[in-house]
């Protein structure tokens, strides 16, 4: 298989149409079809349904959209890595980083660019389930995360770079109507949520409110933190979240009050793993930056 079939069937996944696809890529129809039938021979299966009406992914080709997808990705950063080789950018960082992160990792981006021109920075911007799974695995080599999301592990090791109160974000309308000292005043409106797979943030959210006297009437859920605060910004519902999000996402009609109470306090970090050697880690981990913020 090659990259223009992957391509190609990936455009014909989404479009379900030969003829759209033949157009994105400035092809006849039957070229594209001929390139689907040699990827087919070539996996040795069926990946699309076709007939004179309709075109459908296969079980087959429903699998295997997320391994074609990856193996293009693979392909791009595979080429991006060796130009900047050539160009002289031997270094190379991989990090991942929650956007609550988003005003400390800038300041240390900024000072270690400049710093380091020739080291090749990539950066995943994660939610707290999936940036979970990857420090589980040892995917990257520095997290900006928070502190439940480490794994106990004798290889991570991590520094607290603050300890926050969560906020209760909402509308801008709603501001005044809502008094943190007396959380009955939140009753009848609704809230959205990060997703339950975020175990610990959902759990002491749900404590939080407990402690407080309500019940969330929680009326979504959604995966990604600039989600819950679009909910938030429409009017939605309202949300408790870390309160470094409004560096993110400054989204006009959402204001926020911090939540006091030991149960809401929410602690940043920045993790590696100490037994790696990547001598750019040890570089990154050394900026004045970050030596400024670290709490001992």
């Amino acid at each position: 298989m090659d990259t223009l079939q992957l391509k190609l069937f990936l455009s014909v996944a989404q479009t379900l149409n030969f003829t759209k696809t033949a157009n994105e890529f400035y092809m006849t129809q039957p070229t594209v079809s001929n390139y689907i039938k040699s990827l087919e021979n070539s996996v040795g299966v069926k990946l699309l349904k076709r007939d004179s009406r309709s075109v459908s992914l296969t079980p087959e080709g429903e699998a295997f959209v997320e391994y074609a997808s990856a193996m293009l990705t693979l392909e791009m950063e595979a080429e991006n890595r060796l130009r900047n080789i050539a160009a002289g950018r031997r270094g190379y960082l991989r990090i991942a980083m929650l956007s609550s992160a988003a005003e400390l990792f800038s300041a240390c981006l900024t000072e270690f660019s400049g710093k380091y021109p020739r080291v090749q920075v990539d950066v995943d911007i994660m939610e707290g389930a999936e940036m979970m799974r990857v420090a589980g695995r040892d995917a990257h080599d520095i997290y900006f995360a928070n502190r439940y999301m480490m794994p106990d592990s004798e290889n991570i090791e991590y520094a607290v770079t603050g300890t926050h109160q969560l906020h209760l974000f909402m509308h801008r309308s709603l501001a005044d109507k809502i008094d943190m000292n007396d959380w009955t005043t939140l009753n009848g409106y609704h809230f959205v949520s990060v997703p339950e797979t975020d175990f610990a943030l959902s759990g002491q959210i749900k404590s939080i409110c407990a402690s407080r006297g309500i019940t969330p009437d929680i009326i979504n859920y959604y995966n990604r933190a600039d989600t819950v605060l679009l909910a938030v910004n429409s009017g939605i519902g309202m949300a408790i979240l870390p309160p470094a999000l409004k560096y993110f996402y400054n989204f006009p009609n959402v204001a926020s009050k911090p939540i006091e109470g030991e149960d809401a306090l929410i602690s940043s970090v920045i993790a590696w793993n100490k037994s790696r050697q990547n001598p750019d880690a040890k570089r990154f981990l050394e900026l004045d930056a970050l030596k400024r913020i670290i709490q001992k």
